[in-house]
């Protein structure tokens, strides 16, 4: 009768498990074995699937992890296609079609475009990544989390001056045409490094494909910056020298 009454008690008022077992423990030992091996059993699928799980606030249960799983992935994804995809292309359109040979009319529409998107597809992963760290006390990755503050400081910065920028006519517009094209440089290698540390805190063997299939999309950027870089300034020698030695041999035969 007693053991019926603590049943309900525990479900009305939510009784912690392991003050329960222990009462319940009492009368029938191998109740507690029970529910302690069911608790060890949720938590080592916690910490095998992945490494930052353990100590979850709001979470409790192999379905909540999955829930929480799942906003880890949208974290990871958004950043590599905000901070790792949008904003390099961004700064490889503004460094080959602003200028002669490869000069696009709308190319700083296209620049302002993939900047503002790599913005914000960036800063909602990195605001989901934050939360995430603030709803689990173990979940702490101190060196992921510094370096995500400072991209996204310095990614609200860029926007800052892209959206207010000097006009090249004053005497100020050179330098912050100077400090624009660094800062965002300087983004794009911290977001880079950023992404890699997140996935080698991942503890399962998806870290392993996410990170080889980052590296192929980088591999790709970086072979078409290179092919841009290469095919602009043969077009610029080109330019320069509008005639080969026969030509000019003709010319003063003339």
């Amino acid at each position: 009768m007693s053991f019926c009454c603590l049943v309900i008690l525990s479900l009305i008022f939510a009784l912690p498990s392991i003050s329960f077992a222990t009462m319940v423990g009492k009368n029938q030992p191998w109740k507690v074995d029970t529910i302690l091996e069911h608790q060890m059993e949720a938590t080592s699928i916690e910490s095998t699937e992945s490494g930052v799980t353990t100590g979850l606030r709001p979470w409790k249960g192999q379905s909540n992890w999955r829930h929480q799983h799942h906003l880890k992935n949208v974290h990871g994804i958004l950043n590599i296609f905000g901070w790792g995809l949008l904003l390099p292309i961004g700064a490889i359109v503004a460094r080959n079609f602003s200028k002669f040979p490869l000069k696009c009319d709308d190319w700083y529409q296209l620049h302002t475009l993939c900047q503002t998107s790599g913005y914000i597809v960036g800063a909602v992963g990195w605001g989901t990544g934050i939360w995430l760290g603030n709803s689990s006390r173990q979940y702490t990755l101190k060196a992921h989390r510094i370096l995500g503050i400072i991209v996204f400081t310095l990614a609200t910065l860029q926007m800052l001056a892209m959206w207010l920028q000097a006009k090249k006519e004053d005497e100020c517009g050179k330098w912050w045409e100077i400090c624009y094209n660094v800062l965002g440089y300087v983004v794009i290698v911290l977001s880079i490094a950023n992404i890699f540390e997140g996935i080698g805190n991942i503890r399962s063997h998806a870290a392993e494909y996410w990170r080889w299939v980052y590296m192929a999309m980088l591999i790709v950027l970086a072979l078409i910056a290179v092919a841009l870089e290469i095919y602009r300034w043969i077009k610029s020698k080109n330019q320069q020298m509008p005639f080969d030695d026969n030509d000019i041999d003709a010319s003063q035969q003339i």
